[in-house]
């Protein structure tokens, strides 16, 4: 049994496997990208997610025969189908863009039927340890510059170097760094990355807690995580996230908190050169589309067709609209070729996450509809979570895909999705201690069922 919490443990697969989940969620190579990626290429890193899920299911029988899980997969196939029609592409190439949505969809169905409400506990227990980790490597790799022969020795990642999975060490000479320090990738390829991970575990840390440092070691541990990564998107959604909190508690002492620490704390933070400075600079739409379109025509009149890298979120969104506003109906699809930013402009970019992909990808009915589940979910999950901040968690996956995709990614699709797949009993009002006690005593007691079983 793993100990998640004083009161709450969880049998050790179940953990584990959700411990591997999180390593793939993170995308740091192009192994644990296999899971939202292409068919094509090495098995062994696709296949291991859905044997250790077969393997999950065996230990934890469910029912697929859930009418909410069939409507879901019926809309977004009849949606499938029609793209793929209106392309006139029903190859397997293009299918397999197709294929990782319901990949995802499954997963995050078996994650919230089999894990119910613990998914949460457990999942912040698991960027606690990841957080741990990292600021440890890091800690090392910023006090000892000379330990970068030690990184080296790993296999090269995108911007530095894989140290078995669990910390991906940024190299200086391929840039991430903050003045003289390299930015916290953690478990995932990018800092900014790994920085959207930590929102959803300090939200849950946030529920259980409130905002409580002292004796509060998870929360300290995540937040020292995130301000390593020196993100953008991770410093300003965790500051709305507390505030949302803080509004809760609206008090004389709260209010003193506020006006004498917090807006002090916010103002230093987007004074730094990166907060500050890099949003005015972004939110530069002409000059910034001025530049960028000069860059794209030179690197497509030098190098063709070879992809060379990605747009910025701000630079993303504004052509992502432009994609919508050629295919308002059902989009682009999931196969980024058939948008019209990749057909008209150039092949030498892709575009990352943003509010707006959503809509460029599944056009303005599925869209609308994803964000409707989104904001359902956030409902259910706070009455989950014991707090009253019901679009919270809708917020901070808003403001995450600014910057990344989160939609497709299977322990995301559970939070998307939770609010259409959950159990009904998940929706409690009792005292958090109280609800894991109970939960405590219900694992341990299956568990010693299980051993007398197989005495």
């Amino acid at each position: 049994m793993i100990k998640i919490l004083d009161y709450f443990f969880y049998p050790i697969y179940e953990y584990l496997y959700l411990f591997v989940m999180v390593i793939y969620m993170a995308q740091m190579t192009s192994d644990t990208a296999r899971m939202v990626g292409a068919l094509s290429g090495n098995p062994i890193p696709f296949l291991i997610p859905i044997v250790l899920t077969i393997i999950l299911l065996v230990r934890n029988p469910i029912s697929f025969s859930h009418s909410k899980l069939w409507t879901l997969v019926g809309i977004m196939l009849c949606w499938s189908v029609a793209v793929c029609y209106k392309f006139h592409d029903f190859s397997s190439s293009n299918l397999s863009y197709y294929f990782f949505l319901f990949y995802a969809i499954f997963i995050a169905f078996i994650h919230i039927r089999v894990f119910g409400r613990d998914l949460f506990p457990i999942y912040e227990h698991i960027m606690v340890v990841l957080s741990a980790i990292s600021l440890c490597l890091w800690g090392i790799s910023v006090a000892l510059p000379a330990s970068g022969s030690l990184f080296h020795l790993f296999p090269e990642t995108g911007h530095g170097n894989n140290f078995l999975y669990l910390f991906n060490w940024m190299d200086p000479a391929k840039g991430q760094i903050y003045g003289s320090l390299i930015r916290n990738a953690g478990c995932s390829w990018e800092p900014g990355r790994f920085a959207i991970m930590l929102i959803p575990a300090i939200l849950i840390n946030l529920s259980r807690e409130g905002i409580v440092f002292r004796g509060n070691t998870k929360i300290i541990i995540l937040l020292l995580a995130l301000a390593s990564t020196f993100s953008t998107t991770g410093y300003s959604i965790t500051f709305l996230v507390y505030v949302i909190f803080w509004l809760q508690d609206f008090n004389a002492k709260s209010i003193l908190t506020f006006v004498f620490i917090t807006l002090p704390l916010a103002a230093a933070i987007f004074s730094l050169d990166f907060m500050g400075e890099k949003i005015q600079k972004k939110a530069n739409f002409e000059g910034l589309t001025r530049v960028r379109m000069h860059n794209i025509n030179y690197n497509a009149q030098t190098y063709g067709d070879e992809y060379l890298g990605s747009l910025d979120r701000f630079e993303s969104a504004y052509f992502e609209w432009a994609n919508f506003k050629k295919e308002p109906l059902i989009g682009y699809g999931r196969n980024n070729d058939y948008s019209w930013f990749r057909q008209e402009v150039t092949k030498n970019f892709v575009l990352t996450g943003g509010l707006v992909k959503i809509f460029g990808q599944y056009g303005i009915f599925i869209g609308f509809f994803l964000y409707v589940l989104l904001f359902y979910s956030s409902i259910k999950i706070s009455r989950t979570c014991w707090f009253q901040q019901k679009l919270a968690f809708a917020v901070a996956l808003l403001l995450s895909s600014l910057s990344y995709p989160v939609f497709c990614i299977p322990i995301f699709t559970a939070f998307w999705l939770y609010g259409l797949f959950c159990y009904k009993e998940d929706e409690i009002t009792i005292d958090s201690e109280e609800m894991y006690e109970d939960v405590g005593e219900n694992v341990n007691d299956s568990c010693l069922i299980e051993q007398a079983k197989n005495e």
